[in-house]
């Protein structure tokens, strides 16, 4: 018990005194989103959205941009066994956003994730399981995002 109690005050030292910050906060961003529009798979941009809604700031010194969102998720058999039953699925979560900034200019870019994954008998495991893996997906997507807005220079 002493131990766990000693290694866990050194961690705590150690992050305080390396000047630990997350990444991914929203108070050091330079930038700040106004506008979502969205359309293609109502969940999946539901839960990017409330993602990427910490970053909504009217602070007027930085950059504002509005994203126009269009997702597609796409679900595939990758593997069959002999009886013709799938045994292996392919998942693929993309994201075509259009970028807008306060001047009016458009970029275009696309986010991407893919995974495959073994089927299952029980029909509401595997359908947790796949809710799991999108939330999972999309956690990584809003990251690439926010790095790609945080790098963006126009």
């Amino acid at each position: 018990m002493i131990k766990k109690i000693t290694l866990t005050a050194l961690l705590i030292l150690f992050l305080n005194g390396c000047n630990y910050q997350p990444i991914y906060s929203s108070k050091n961003v330079e930038f700040s989103i106004g506008k979502f529009q969205s359309s293609g798979d109502n969940k999946i941009n539901k839960l990017l959205i409330k993602k990427l809604e910490i970053y909504k700031n009217d602070n007027l010194d930085i950059k504002k941009y509005n994203l126009n969102i269009d997702s597609k998720v796409n679900k595939n058999i990758s593997a069959k066994d002999k009886k013709g039953n799938p045994t292996t699925f392919t998942l693929k979560i993309a994201f075509k956003i259009e970028i807008e900034n306060s001047l009016g200019e458009k970029k275009l870019t696309e986010f991407e994730e893919y995974t495959t994954y073994e089927n299952n008998d029980n029909k509401f495991e595997l359908k947790k399981y796949e809710n799991s893996i999108k939330r999972n997906m999309i956690e990584s997507i809003n990251e690439n995002i926010i790095l790609y807005l945080q790098n963006l220079n126009y």
